[in-house]
């Protein structure tokens, strides 16, 4: 679980600086291609969650709550 746990935030932290990158980048189809690099990792950093709390119900451990985590637009 740790694991997962931990790729979630990798990815995560990913996914804000790709999305952070968007309103840095000053080239229409550059700040595209990080929008969906930034959208696909938090969708990575979501899933991972889930893998994360599935396991943990399985065990009775708890996991951080999805909402801690930015919602794409």
């Amino acid at each position: 679980m740790k694991d997962s746990a931990r790729r979630a935030q990798h990815y995560h932290d990913l996914a804000l600086e790709f999305l952070v990158l968007t309103r840095l980048t000053t080239a229409d189809n550059i700040r595209e291609n990080y929008r969906m690099m930034g959208t696909h990792y938090l969708a990575k950093a979501r899933a991972e969650l889930a893998r994360a709390k599935k396991r943990a119900s399985r065990t009775r451990l708890k996991v951080a709550s999805v909402s801690a985590l930015p919602q794409s637009s």
